[in-house]
């Protein structure tokens, strides 16, 4: 009975006690009903905030370091926040190394904002293991009552829906809910069901966007742009259900059938171009992209060399040494590898020195700035000028205009692609071979 009465205590009152157990997800979203009421109950003009939080990049932790040591880096991260916490405060566990603080009720935008400030900056100081100290950060998403819900469901949605866009910024960051982001958030859950089942009865096809060398003019690559047609729904844009792919645990799935699909077509080409793929660095942590590369070449006879494997730039790539020694097996197949959508990122010239790279595949950003002013031209410049140096070559995307072209064409970016040149095409066996 006295354990019945403290959880009726808690759900009455659910302010956080840190001597005892942390609630569950169940008694976390008792809690955020219980603080709707109470906020309600005050003025029209009250609110209290949501904060949702996780410790990110636990999965490589786990296999790297055990549960063991993620567990006590949890264990710390709650010590932390529940120094910070004001009278009136709550902290919760919602599973998977995922929480929530509910700010007091009365507490406006600005206080809410500066306790979440201040839960951000405890990853500044690592954790102190038996024998070392391990670093980590947290991504953050959070949410306003009444502003950005009215119920548990919405307020939680919410900032889910913002802590999502955190974690794709690569760890580290805060985002503020809003509309449009929870709009995004509510659209791709309910994309899962119908993506996994067209990965599973082959619902995806391939678009080529030609890649042009910017001397002879002619096309020297074609690059395959994974598409998907919901049915009942139409084409999907590429970055909702790739991103509902990585939420889903799906993404493998897609990079597979990706890979395996284009270089059976480009094997079957009158004209042997390269085919260049888009793949996601989840592979590199595990180290299982060489043996699906070794493994799809041998199964479509198509030569290691007409292959060039493009990871996005701004993505997260896993530890140094890791990445390095997969992307080195890679590359011992005779596949090119490109850093694509270089500049948009946060660590572009350390993956330059670090990584085994045949190729940089620069923004449409830099592109889209040529010519409006001397600094884009000179930044274009200069990254030209550091690609030749260290012996890898140029790829400019989003190409539209003859002026654009000639600028890339006098200062030595190798190759091109964009509208000017040629628009993407479904045709999966045998993409426009012809010179433009």
């Amino acid at each position: 009975m006295d354990a019945l009465a403290d959880l009726a205590d808690l759900t009455r009152n659910p302010i956080y006690n840190s001597g005892s157990v942390l609630p569950n997800r169940m008694q976390s979203m008792e809690s955020v009903q219980w603080y709707i009421e109470q906020t309600a109950g005050l003025t029209k003009r009250a609110k209290f905030g949501l904060i949702r939080f996780n410790l990110d990049h636990l999965s490589f932790i786990n296999e790297r370091y055990g549960w063991d040591v993620a567990d006590i880096i949890l264990e710390e991260i709650v010590r932390r926040i529940e120094k910070l916490l004001p009278q009136g405060a709550f902290l919760g566990g919602m599973g998977g190394g995922n929480f929530i603080v509910l700010t007091p009720p009365g507490y406006t935008q600005v206080t809410t904002r500066s306790l979440m400030t201040s839960i951000l900056r405890i990853s500044e100081a690592p954790v102190a293991l038996a024998s070392s100290s391990l670093p980590f950060s947290l991504s953050i998403g959070w949410s306003m009552f009444p502003e950005d819900g009215h119920t548990v469901d919405d307020l939680l949605t919410s900032a889910k829906a913002a802590l999502m866009e955190a974690q794709r910024l690569g760890g580290g960051h805060e985002r503020r809910a809003d509309e449009e982001t929870t709009r995004m958030h509510i659209l791709s859950s309910s994309l899962e069901q119908d993506l996994a089942v067209a990965v599973e009865q082959n619902g995806l096809f391939l678009n080529w966007m030609p890649v042009v060398d910017t001397a002879s003019q002619q096309i020297v690559a074609h690059e395959a742009l994974l598409r998907w047609n919901r049915p009942g729904y139409g084409e999907v844009p590429p970055a909702l259900f790739i991103r509902c792919a990585e939420e889903a645990g799906l993404v493998e799935m897609l990079d597979s059938w990706s890979l395996k699909t284009a270089c059976m077509a480009a094997a079957s080409w009158d004209v042997p171009h390269r085919v260049c793929v888009n793949i996601s660095p989840v592979w590199l942590v595990s180290e299982r992209l060489s043996k699906l590369v070794k493994e799809i070449l041998q199964e479509s006879g198509l030569a290691p060399e007409r292959l060039q494997i493009e990871m996005s730039e701004p993505r997260f790539f896993g530890p140094e040494d890791i990445t390095f020694r997969e992307l080195s097996r890679v590359r011992a197949l005779g596949v090119r590898l490109a850093l694509d959508d270089f500049g948009s990122g946060f660590s572009s010239l350390e993956r330059l020195r670090f990584y085994p790279l045949d190729q940089i595949k620069l923004d449409r950003r830099f592109i889209n700035s040529l010519g409006e002013n001397n600094r884009a031209n000179e930044v274009m410049c200069a990254i030209l000028a550091l690609a030749r140096a260290l012996n890898i070559t140029t790829c400019a995307k989003g190409v539209e205009t003859e002026s654009q072209m000639a600028f890339l064409d006098a200062y030595g970016c190798e190759e091109v692609q964009g509208y000017l040149l040629g628009s993407p095409v479904r045709d999966q066996a045998k993409p426009a071979s012809q010179s433009t």
